[in-house]
């Protein structure tokens, strides 16, 4: 209910004062503090999220060439190798090339991730794909690049990196803001900004409404999947309101809104990507998708980014280790199989540890 209520001051474009006595850190009094309705903050700075969130942008813009009609279209290894490093200024938005940051330090298996984008030039030769021979599949107007085994591994590489980077690092940088004194506003605030950095949406982010494509300040990534697969769950509200909120308590030194705020964020963010995971194992199971191999193909290689993201959860997870290992182990078989099994077991049991889990 204190969300729904608190969603509700949002939507009106109203700002909420903060008062208490109580003391929540040491004996450290909590000050009066204000929520605004945007992420405005004076000294707000998530500079370097930003940048790195603009930088697998570009990334993924450009493997996406190659799905672009039936032609193939070449692409560029050391272009891929230095984009992923950010070495000899491979990025369109010189800003980045200057950044000092990459994406490779900061990502989870990193390896793989590399491997997997290094995949979309390795089967893209215009050969026909069928199980066990990479090459294309078309779909729509254009065409997907997927490996022997079915991974569309431009899919496999965004929505990886998506977990293994954004995801882990908000998860990382929120949680260690939990044992940060009140007094320390400084080191909160820079974890705090640069974790919703992470996020990639608007400092004026409005869950209610559909962002055009060509909208330069569009939600990006996990931003534009709080209303793309979060919708249902109140993602996007939820996660920018608790944002806004936990924000304005460390100024107010309030450390235990604030550490609610990191939990409600973390919970409802794993809750996101456990939706987008359900998502995307059940389309290929739909009478819709049976018989589209792209379709089916498209949306597990999705999926297997999704749930590999859960991989990187907090710590108060709702998801046991041994499920997690059943849905890892099922999304690490051959996609072929998997769309082929009579009753699709396999899927039918990821979906139902997804619903059960996080109540979807």
């Amino acid at each position: 209910m204190r969300n729904k209520l608190y969603a509700v001051v949002l939507l009106l474009g109203a700002t909420a004062t903060i008062s208490s006595c109580t003391d929540d850190d040491a004996g450290t009094p909590v000050k009066p503090y204000t929520v605004p309705t945007t992420y405005s903050f004076a000294n707000a700075n998530y500079t370097k999220s930003t940048q790195r969130v603009k930088m697998l942008l570009e990334l993924d813009t450009y493997l996406k060439t190659a799905n672009a009609g039936l032609t193939t279209v070449p692409l560029d290894q050391a272009k891929v190798t230095n984009m992923w490093a950010n070495t000899n200024n491979p990025f369109a938005d010189a800003s980045l090339n200057t950044s000092g940051i990459n994406l490779k330090d900061l990502t989870s298996d990193a390896t793989l991730y590399k491997l997997h984008a290094d995949s979309v030039l390795i089967y893209n030769t215009g050969t026909p794909a069928v199980q066990g021979t990479g090459g294309f599949l078309p779909r729509n107007t254009g065409k997907i690049i997927v490996g022997p085994r079915g991974l569309e591994y431009g899919q496999t590489f965004l929505k990886g990196t998506m977990g293994g980077f954004l995801f882990k690092e908000a998860v990382k940088l929120l949680t260690a803001v939990k044992s940060i004194s009140a007094t320390d506003t400084t080191a909160a605030q820079k974890s705090w900004d640069e974790a919703f950095g992470y996020l990639a949406v608007p400092a004026n982010y409005d869950s209610s409404l559909t962002y055009a494509n060509t909208d330069p300040n569009r939600p990006l990534h996990w931003g534009g999947y709080l209303r793309e697969r979060g919708r249902t769950i109140q993602a996007g509200g939820i996660i920018f309101g608790a944002f806004l909120k936990g924000r304005a308590a460390i100024g107010g030194y309030d450390v235990n809104v604030r550490n609610a705020q990191v939990d409600i964020i973390l919970a409802k963010w794993e809750q996101l990507a456990a939706a987008a995971a359900l998502a995307y194992v059940t389309i290929p199971t739909e009478s819709a998708s049976i018989g589209n191999p792209a379709t089916q193909l498209h949306a597990l290689s999705e999926g297997f980014g999704f749930v590999k993201a859960l991989k990187y959860r907090p710590a108060n997870s709702k998801l046991s280790a041994a499920n997690f290992a059943i849905l890892e182990g099922i999304m690490n078989k051959d996609f072929y199989a998997l769309t082929g099994q009579a009753g699709f077991t396999d899927l039918k049991q990821a979906q139902n540890i997804l619903k059960t889990t996080y109540g979807l």
